[in-house]
């Protein structure tokens, strides 16, 4: 018996209950009581539901290809392939790919920055003329035109990388989640120490002599800010290094067909310069969320009417994601903290310190599991 394939509108309205149903049951029904968990449930569950709308209403997924690689030989082979067929490993993998890859790397939705340049592979007759290589499935294959990064100095710069990671995140959760009152109670006695006291009064003629209330709020807005986004950084870097080192050396030992190669796992953010540029657009879009701007700019776009001002488009779309992105967070937030959620959405228009005392994303990060047994800055 053949299936009728569903209409559009039907299909769609399926997609929106499916991805509606699972965000409110995983919101609702968090897994456990642990913060941290509980924090990256609600986070990701909308995260994923905004993959989902990309993927599933924004884009078409017969129009989804990726560039696999077909043998190992030197140089190696690929070729576009479109999704495997339903309920089979294949399409398990690439769905795997899909929520984890929100960039769009080695597929052709993706950022054109993210794809190696591509040559044709040729091949020469016994008469001479040049014709095309012979086609895997009826599709051309390509080989990379600019030689990739060596296999083992990857692995050695992205373990070097995850190592530096543990180091700063271990420091963040040994001196802001376990010794918080310890650092609050050292900072007090060294803001109120002899040196400090007569440096002040030497070169401002009185002494500041907080009390351990005003040396806690000091620590908070000025210590904590920084050393959260640090903490932050570091742990989406490791677990980004720690992928790469499964994906590109131990799949390789066992399936190097199925192993990723090295430009398949740029750097998870942008580039640093970005952090000293006076505009937002820098800072906010293309150094810390270098990792999900495909995703928002594709939900903000089919979110705007198409004919209006391309100028007036550009910062609606630039103003949605920004607005998305508050959303996200205040998902993970309203499991912990059920107040003051409106001002968590809108935390982009306050200062970091404020975002920080109302988003629990330090307390999250503070609750993370680690055996102290396994802590390096704690020895210290």
């Amino acid at each position: 018996m053949k299936r009728s394939p569903l209409s559009p509108s039907l299909k769609r309205t399926v997609y929106v209950t499916a991805i509606t149903s699972s965000v409110i049951a995983s919101a609702l029904y968090p897994p456990t009581s642990l913060i941290i968990l509980n924090y990256a449930n609600a986070f990701l569950s909308v995260a994923y539901a905004l993959r989902a709308i990309e993927l599933l209403l924004v884009d078409n997924p017969r129009r989804l290809y990726r560039l696999v690689k077909v043998n190992d030989s030197a140089p190696a082979e690929y070729v576009w392939k479109p999704l495997p067929p339903g309920m089979t490993l294949g399409r398990l993998l690439s769905v795997c790919d899909l929520l984890l890859n929100p960039r769009g790397i080695g597929w052709a939705h993706g950022s054109k920055r993210y794809l190696p340049e591509l040559k044709r592979t040729n091949m020469t007759s016994q008469d001479g003329f040049q014709q095309k290589a012979e086609k895997h499935q009826e599709e051309e294959r390509f080989t990379l035109n600019v030689a990739t990064q060596n296999r083992l100095s990857f692995l050695a710069k992205e373990a070097l990388k995850l190592f530096i990671a543990y180091l700063v995140y271990d420091a963040y959760c040994v001196v802001f989640g376990r010794n918080y009152a310890a650092l609050c109670s050292n900072f007090h006695s060294f803001l109120n120490g002899p040196h400090l006291l007569q440096f002040e009064l030497q070169y401002f003629g009185h002494q500041l002599r907080p009390s351990p209330e005003a040396s806690a709020k000091l620590v908070r807005r000025f210590l904590l800010p920084p050393a959260c986004w640090a903490a932050c950084y570091a742990f989406i870097d490791g677990i980004h290094a720690a992928v790469a080192l499964i994906d590109v050396g131990m799949l390789y030992l066992v399936a190097p067909t199925r192993a990723s190669d090295p430009w398949m796992y740029p750097p998870v953010f942008g580039s640093w310069r970005y952090m000293f540029w006076p505009r937002l657009k820098d800072i906010w879009g293309k150094l810390w969320h270098d990792l999900c701007r495909r995703t928002l700019i594709s939900s903000s776009s089919a979110l705007i009417p198409r004919r209006i001002p391309v100028s007036l488009g550009r910062f609606l779309v630039g103003f949605l994601s920004f607005v998305i992105s508050g959303v996200v967070h205040a998902a993970g937030t309203i499991l912990i903290w059920a107040t003051d959620v409106t001002y968590v959405i809108w935390w982009g228009y306050r200062t970091a310190p404020s975002f920080f005392s109302y988003s629990m994303i330090p307390e999250s990060l503070a609750s993370a599991p680690l055996p102290e047994s396994w802590s390096i800055c704690e020895r210290f």
